[in-house]
């Protein structure tokens, strides 16, 4: 079942709405003052991916729950599709990570979006204690 509570974007999604900025590429998606904005990163043919994919979307369900909308939950899949190695390979270039699933957290500041946290394939509560602490940031 599909967690309303995870703005699901594709990989072409993702490029066509980085295009429109020079700042970080996940930048358009960033908005709003005081709002925490995690990002899934994962791919087809990706174990972890499938393996974390409903963890993510319980952590999404409960964290929106409790926040409401001072949280907002991103998930940037890539299909396996004509052109998957080089678009693969292309994702993590331009996000700089090095493995699926990798997670974000991001914030709006005077200065445009900026990182807080990243992760390679972590327990829910390693980002749910990252979400806690950048909420606490934000509302300063």
């Amino acid at each position: 079942m599909l967690d309303v509570s995870v703005i699901q974007l594709t990989y072409e999604d993702f490029v066509s709405r980085s295009l429109e900025t020079t700042d970080h590429p996940l930048a358009p998606f960033v908005v709003g003052e005081r709002t925490v904005h995690v990002f899934a990163l994962s791919r087809d043919l990706c174990s972890g991916c499938q393996i974390q994919k409903p963890l993510y979307e319980k952590l999404a369900a409960q964290v929106s729950q409790k926040h409401g909308g001072g949280v907002r939950f991103h998930s940037i899949h890539l299909s396996n599709q004509e052109g998957f190695t080089g678009k693969r390979e292309d994702f993590r270039r331009v996000l700089k990570f090095a493995a699926y699933p990798t997670y974000l957290i991001l914030i709006k500041t005077d200065f445009g979006a900026v990182e807080t946290y990243r992760a390679i394939e972590p327990p829910m509560e390693d980002i749910e204690r990252n979400i806690l602490l950048t909420l606490e940031f934000v509302n300063r």
